[in-house]
């Protein structure tokens, strides 16, 4: 991890979280509450000033901000809440509307920078693009330019939602889309029925260009390969099969037609260079998809993107949690914290032979992504988040009067603990992906 990915990652997170206190300040003053003080990041002050009786702090450390709607006593250091200017004395629905606007800020934020980062790189839209023959796609109604409503029928929004859903079935399974006819505007379904065919193949996915061993980079690796008992790694740089180099036209063939016989295959592991034998497996696969999508133009196309990317990074999140909470997903590959956001910004950063604008991109994405994230986190229930007074503020909407003081100590101290197995599971979920 270099001192630039962590110089990166701090102040990226740093002008997110101030951005959300920025929500909650503007709110405020907007709905014209009571603010005493509102610091940029954290720690020793740098630079100073007041205006109209609110105290603005630039502080050192970029680790957050902070917006305070209490006065603090001189003598004994507590906070003082009988000003009825202060936020704690305002009507429920104002409370309510400067607690959403944390979030909200995030989540604008977020919207922005998607919308930077689509305009400058380009984006694409739900629409078919070539129809190739011999793909899936060509067995189909589906012409060009037809726009893809749904995947099995869950709504998608945008190209992030169609790649998660392909990630969650086999090559090798049917799939139905309901699209929307370029010509007439007819909604219509049609179902991708794979041809399957059966081949000895090794059993792992590579980068179709050779890397800098002019062999393949393993990216992953299928659990079944060599009957069971994988020898190829993650990351693995294969040289050659049987004295044949990978670069070589007639490698698939002679790996077909190896009929499960022992195979010699040189590759390099961790900068070492050595040899393996293993046996090609017996693999199902099918023809392509076809599904390729068209580049996307217009400013308003470029902001439709940017608005349901959100959406669709929400919904996807869920379901993660989702699926981490039935155990189909190890939890650790689902909660990440300070940690893991820097090993992603690191490998983003320190990528070899990759070029600055595509470390440009992937940037932006990540950080539109953590604001939505952010958003999304502080949206829970949870005590010292702004959905826990979400809520709270609703209850108290709806009973019409407030929590008792032994209530909210209770709800407090639960949510204390919470926070802090939170923060514990995030720091060993890091550790664990780390460490793999």
């Amino acid at each position: 991890m270099s001192p630039l990915s962590i110089v990166i990652c701090i102040l990226g997170l740093g002008v997110l979280a101030a951005v959300h206190e920025v929500g909650h300040f503007l709110v405020a003053r907007l709905l014209k509450i009571k603010v005493y003080e509102l610091s940029i990041f954290v720690g020793p002050k740098l630079f100073s000033w007041k205006r109209k009786d609110i105290e603005y702090y630039i502080r050192l450390i970029p680790l957050g901000a902070y917006v305070r709607f209490s006065e603090i006593d001189e003598e004994t250091g507590e906070l003082k809440d009988d000003n009825p200017e202060n936020l704690i004395n305002q009507a429920r629905w104002k409370r309510l509307l400067v607690s959403l606007a944390g979030p909200a800020m995030n989540v604008i934020l977020g919207i922005i920078i998607f919308m930077i980062c689509f305009s400058k790189f380009g984006f694409l839209e739900l629409k078919q693009d070539v129809v190739v023959p011999g793909t899936q796609v060509a067995e189909t109604r589906i012409e060009e330019g037809d726009t893809i409503l749904k995947f099995n029928g869950q709504r998608v929004f945008c190209q992030m939602d169609l790649s998660y859903y392909l990630g969650q079935v086999n090559n090798t399974d049917e799939i139905t889309l309901q699209m929307k006819s370029a010509r007439t505007g007819e909604k219509y379904e049609v179902v991708l029925v794979p041809e399957i065919t059966e081949q000895y193949m090794l059993g792992v996915t590579h980068y179709q260009e050779p890397d800098e061993n002019n062999g393949w980079l393993i990216v992953s690796v299928d659990p079944s390969q060599n009957d069971g008992n994988p020898v190829l790694k993650v990351n693995d740089s294969v040289l050659s099969v049987n004295d044949v180099p990978v670069t070589d036209p007639g490698i698939t063939t002679l790996v077909r037609d190896s009929k499960g016989e022992p195979l010699t295959i040189r590759l390099i592991r961790d900068g070492e260079e050595m040899t393996v034998t293993m046996r090609a497996s017996m693999i199902k696969s099918a023809n392509l998809r076809g599904i390729y999508l068209q580049d996307g133009s217009g400013f308003f196309s470029c902001l439709h993107e940017a608005i349901v990317f959100p959406i669709s990074f929400i919904r996807i999140s869920i379901d993660a949690l989702a699926q981490a909470f039935t155990g189909k997903v190890p939890a650790y590959d689902v909660v990440s914290g300070p940690v893991g956001i820097a090993s992603v910004v690191s490998d983003v950063v320190d990528a070899p032979k990759t070029d600055s604008n595509e470390k440009i991109e992937m940037l932006l994405i990540l950080a539109g992504g953590i604001s939505i994230g952010l958003a999304f986190t502080n949206m829970l229930p949870i005590p010292g988040l702004d959905g826990n007074a979400i809520v709270l503020t609703v209850v108290e909407m709806i009973r019409g009067k407030k929590l008792s003081r032994k209530s909210e100590q209770i709800i407090n101290v639960i949510g204390f603990v919470m926070i802090i197995g939170l923060v514990i599971f995030a720091l060993v979920s890091d550790i664990i992906r780390l460490s793999r």
